[in-house]
């Protein structure tokens, strides 16, 4: 209890003491009551699953429970995992499960296997979040310390690992245990979850280090598919198995991942992509977007590659992501 009315006037005292209406988190009850919805998430990955080299065997974050069943983290802390734990707020544990995971978002959705108590937080609207809206990061209390914060941006966000997002909420100052943790508003309400820490969450190039949080508006079309089907049923990004990086002012493949569609077409680190289809390639976000407008998984592709000065023509064809994983043995 201690701990907790610490934590509420650390969040008062740093908001300016600007609480005032009904509804808002004004006291230490508020607080409390959001914590109810809070639990830790550790997860142990098998040693051949396709991330353990990239994102290690043992994973740990933050999850925040969204209905009576159901709780939301970022992907990454449990994709391919054989063993997903969850702590309740009680401190109480049981073995989860990852029921749905969406690569082009990076929401995973688990659940625990023994039925337990569970309280959820309301879900917001991330489109109507201005920059002058108080926020707060709240991971597991264990896990670190809650801090306020402001959305800085919402420009876009192309990763290395073939991923986009378009309008993804940048916050400031940074919470360093921010993994799969919920960004709240000051009614309580889930407006996004925990996915990076970033040097420029203002503007790109400038220094500014907070995180990136993928906005909760981007989980309701595709909710139910991912409780009922496990991954989304539309508009499904294909997937090339390779890493890039514009660093140098053209893409260039800095890894090609083992028996994906790369690797069987042919494709070598340090190959410059200079079309595709015949459309030129000049950062990886017109990477991206030039392949998925080609269509999903199965579509064939001709790629315009470098390679050691000489010019190449290579064919992929594209896969389902999730049908890459390592699928989970779960008890």
């Amino acid at each position: 209890m201690k701990k907790i009315f610490f934590i509420f006037w650390i969040l008062l005292f740093s908001t300016n003491n600007l609480f005032s209406e009904t509804n808002k988190l004004t006291t230490e009850e508020d607080i409390l009551n959001i914590y109810k919805s809070v639990v830790k998430i550790d997860s142990i990955i098998p040693p051949e699953a396709r991330t353990a080299q990239s994102l290690g065997t043992v994973r740990g974050g933050n999850g925040v429970v969204i209905d009576d069943k159901h709780i939301l983290t970022i992907g990454y802390i449990v994709v391919e995992a054989e063993t997903i734990t969850i702590t309740l707020p009680d401190g109480k544990k049981f073995p989860g499960e990852l029921i749905g995971y969406d690569h082009t978002t990076g929401f995973g959705i688990l659940r625990t296997i023994i039925q337990s108590n569970l309280t959820p937080l309301k879900i917001g609207d991330s489109d109507q979040l201005t920059k002058e809206d108080f926020l707060y990061v709240l991971p597991y209390l264990t896990e670190g310390r809650p801090s306020a914060v402001k959305m800085v941006s919402r420009r876009s966000f192309a990763g290395w690992w073939e991923y986009f997002l378009d309008k993804p909420i940048y916050t400031y100052p940074a919470n360093s245990s921010f993994a799969g943790s919920a960004l709240i508003n000051e009614y309580g309400e889930v407006l996004g979850i925990g996915s990076l820490y970033v040097g420029d969450a203002a503007a790109t190039g400038i220094s500014s280090p907070g995180n990136m949080f993928v906005p909760i508006n981007d989980l309701k079309p595709i909710l139910d598919d991912l409780i009922q089907n496990g991954r989304r049923t539309k508009d499904i990004k294909p997937y090339m198995g390779l890493t890039s990086s514009d660093n140098t002012g053209q893409v260039k493949i800095t890894r090609v991942n083992d028996n994906g569609p790369a690797a069987k077409a042919g494709f070598s680190v340090n190959d410059t992509i200079l079309a595709v289809n015949n459309e030129k390639i000049n950062n990886i976000e017109d990477f991206y977007k030039v392949v998925w407008s080609f269509g999903g998984p199965g579509t064939k592709l001709q790629f315009d590659i470098e390679r050691n000065q000489e010019k190449l023509n290579i064919e992929l064809t594209t896969m389902d992501r999730n049908d890459f994983f390592v699928k989970p043995k779960y008890y």
